[in-house]
């Protein structure tokens, strides 16, 4: 995604002035938001606004893989490492050698893999599965996550140290709902992405009046959920104009109708979640305490009615 043109809210130009300043400085940067905010893109904005925009931008998701395979696929393996390594490979860092390697979902890595990261984030070095033949590269490292780090550092399943390595810098990327003056920017970019994908697609428009539903809604899924709902109304309408009544219920707000009265409470207590969870700026334990709830009913409710 191209930010320029696109990012009409304030919340977003101030998240975009810091990302081309910290794009500068080759060093380990974190990137924190919820799902569907658009980290990776972030990412390679980042590297596209760094001095290595001309080298290579590689990606992992830490969440992807078992603890056994993601070594192999950060750093290698040789031919014979283990059952199955029929050649040697490759790994993820070894591809991004003057470039940029972007590690998603790092809260979800196994400790043992955080320590053998440490390592090579601290000196660049690093050995292919299998191998005692340290390599060297040249590699700017972004990282990213929606997990409360604070809280696994806390609960031991996130390294401290590693933490501190991974955040010369921190961008934390807010959530759909923080930044809806962009929506109308966002619908008209997902539209021009779908004709050139499908060039023999025919002409649609939102009404003014959908998309002022549509900024009311609040958006969990952020701009993964925005793009979806987007591509499926425009593709499987037929008529110059895209209303209201072809919202999803959800964002209409008709699914309220004819639900029971369990439903209906289950309905209220989302939004009175979601609403504290954005009026404490995405901290749980102070939007526990605007609720007063303890951390651990806030944190059961938020998986909940967040996924």
């Amino acid at each position: 995604m191209k930010y320029a043109g696109i990012a009409q809210s304030k919340a977003m130009k101030s998240v975009l002035a810091k990302a081309e300043k910290f794009a500068r400085v080759p060093r380990p940067l974190l990137i924190r938001g919820e799902r569907g905010t658009g980290k990776e893109l972030m990412a390679k904005f980042i590297h596209e606004s760094s001095s290595r925009d001309n080298e290579k931008f590689v990606t992992i998701n830490c969440a992807a893989f078992t603890e056994k395979l993601i070594a192999s696929e950060m750093f290698g393996h040789e031919k014979g490492a283990f059952t199955g390594a029929n050649e040697t490979r490759i790994g993820r860092m070894e591809q991004a050698d003057g470039g940029t390697l972007f590690m998603d979902e790092i809260g979800i890595m196994p400790m043992n893999f955080q320590e053998q990261i440490l390592r090579t984030v601290e000196y660049q070095t690093f050995e292919r599965v299998g191998s005692s033949k340290p390599i060297k590269v040249d590699v700017r490292l972004i990282s990213a996550t929606n997990a409360n780090l604070e809280e696994l550092m806390e609960e031991k399943l996130f390294r401290r140290d590693l933490y501190d390595r991974l955040t010369f810098a921190e961008i934390e990327l807010p959530a759909l709902r923080q930044r809806k003056d962009d929506i109308p920017a966002l619908i008209v970019h997902f539209i021009k992405l779908l004709h050139e994908e499908m060039p023999s697609l025919q002409p649609r428009k939102f009404r003014a009046s959908t998309i002022e539903v549509m900024m009311d809604y609040y958006w969990p899924g952020n701009i993964r959920e925005l793009k979806n709902i987007v591509e499926r109304l425009y593709l499987f309408g037929d008529t110059p104009f895209i209303e209201e009544h072809e919202l999803p219920s959800i964002i209409s707000g008709a699914d309220s109708f004819g639900l029971s009265f369990d439903d209906r409470v289950d309905n209220f207590k989302r939004k009175l979640i979601l609403k504290a969870y954005e009026d404490a700026s995405g901290n749980q334990s102070e939007a526990a305490r605007l609720l007063q709830m303890t951390y651990s009913q806030f944190r059961h409710f938020y998986q909940k009615y967040n996924s």
